[in-house]
């Protein structure tokens, strides 16, 4: 069997029952769901949310149930990715490095094997409002679609998924926000062609998929075969409906929305809660014409919150790893990378390593700025230090770090397009700070209770 949003399930329900809650009244998809996870986050919990039984965009009962908080906590990550649930440190990101880096092509299947061809609508028949799309926050300005977006290089063919907002905008119409990069691109080059560019918007699928989507690789990968690495093995495709071969959709999706970018035009779009935990601005942005939605006939919504752990955890494992790979070319001691959700898992980076000589430090946090342009703050810390544990780096900063040799600004560098503390436009700077011991020169050792001891007592032959 394929993996897919319900075999991760099964899965999940195997190593982690109690993560799963299910929501069996019916529910508002505008922020009654999110007033629900947002309700758990203030309690500090993260489970898997199941709503049963949600309206749609008409005001009518789904046939879609909801699934929400797949990617608020890293132990679900780590299930998603084979491993035991406790494994949710660096080891998930490790996977996830050397999974994504060995790329397995994807396999195409007929349509009468691919779950989401189950149901097929087409032109006068597609009605977005049919979806139980959720509005998220109290200043959102439309329900939001937030999967990921695929679409084939416009010149080579080969294929992009990235996470994108798409609000909906009327029956068969969408508006999608877009940062700077591949499928920006992507875009720029069919447009000048006079030529729209087919996409498609994935909803529901195994959460391997969406790991893969934020992997940060070159233009010219073929993000398919990334997700295949993820996934472990071949990512099932199936001809589109609206444009065939021309655009491959993955089977084993709930929820497929086809569409096409329409070249030079424009409308407005937002605001919309984003993963900064401030409103994305309103902007002019680029219209998407439906041309077909297909689904299972019980489809699983899934929906990832912006703003919160959901949409936090999801781009920050992908983007230790990375990180970590890249740093070790210059830093060979590297032992661990975390990107803190205190950061959004975006704008902050602790890189614990085995310093072996004095500047070793800077060297690695200088390493790691290119790899990332949204990353602002680099806290270099020795490897006693648990980069998982935010006491244990902010105590290496108070104790190992003396500003005038150990902090350093690098000004008016290229940042991120959302960060809404930038003077320019995804302009800012980055904050660099050597929290490691010097080599060269004697440094106290940490107080410890001896190992032994700790060893031989257990509280509960004590307490």
């Amino acid at each position: 069997m394929a993996k897919d949003l319900r075999s991760f399930l099964r899965s999940l329900e195997t190593q982690m029952p109690e993560d799963i809650v299910r929501v069996k009244r019916e529910i508002n998809p505008r922020f009654e769901i999110t007033a629900i996870q947002q309700h758990l986050e203030n309690e500090n919990r993260f489970p898997l949310l199941l709503c049963e039984r949600v309206k749609n965009l008409n005001g009518e009962l789904s046939p879609f149930q909801v699934v929400t908080n797949v990617f608020a906590s890293r132990e679900k990550c780590a299930v998603a990715l084979d491993l035991p649930k406790d494994s949710w440190r660096m080891e998930t990101s490790y996977t996830f490095a050397q999974r994504s880096g060995q790329r397995v092509k994807p396999v195409l299947i007929d349509k009468a094997e691919a779950p989401v061809k189950e149901v097929i609508r087409r032109g006068a028949a597609v009605d977005l409002r049919e979806l139980p799309v959720l509005t998220h926050h109290a200043m959102d300005g439309y329900p939001y679609l937030v999967d990921a977006v695929v679409a084939p290089d416009p010149d080579t063919g080969i294929y992009n998924s990235s996470h994108h907002r798409m609000l909906v905008r009327g029956k068969d119409e969408l508006g999608l926000w877009m940062s700077p990069r591949h499928l920006w691109d992507y875009c720029r080059r069919a447009w000048n062609k006079g030529q729209p560019l087919p996409v498609a918007h994935v909803i529901g699928h195994h959460p391997g998929f969406y790991l893969g989507s934020e992997a940060l690789v070159a233009m010219e990968a073929d993000e398919y075969e990334v997700i295949g690495g993820v996934l472990d093995e071949p990512l099932r495709l199936v001809a589109s409906e609206a444009y065939g071969d021309s655009l491959l959709v993955p089977a084993d999706a709930e929820i497929i929305i086809e569409g096409e970018v329409i070249p030079h035009r424009r409308d407005a779009e937002g605001p919309f809660g984003e993963f900064t935990g401030y409103y994305g601005p309103q902007r002019w942005s680029p219209v998407v014409r439906v041309k077909a939605v297909t689904y299972r006939r019980d489809a699983c919504y899934l929906n990832i919150l912006a703003g919160h752990p959901d949409t936090a955890i999801l781009g920050g494992i992908p983007k230790e790893a990375g990180i970590c790979e890249e740093v070790k070319k210059s830093v060979p001691g590297v032992r661990a990378v975390h990107f803190p959700i205190s950061g959004c898992c975006r704008f902050h980076a602790y890189i614990a390593i085995d310093k072996q000589v004095d500047g070793e430090g800077k060297v690695a946090a200088i390493a790691a700025l290119p790899y990332h342009d949204e990353l602002k703050l680099v806290i270099v810390v020795d490897k006693d230090i648990d980069v998982f544990n935010e006491r244990e780096v902010l105590w290496a900063v108070a104790t190992r770090v003396q500003a005038s040799e150990s902090v350093d600004i690098i000004r008016g560098v290229r940042g991120g397009s959302l960060d809404p503390s930038s003077t320019v436009h995804a302009v800012g700077d980055k904050l660099l700070i050597d929290a490691t011991k010097p080599v060269s020169r004697p440094f106290p050792e940490r107080i410890q209770v001896p190992e032994a001891v700790m060893r031989a007592i257990r509280l509960a032959d004590w307490l």
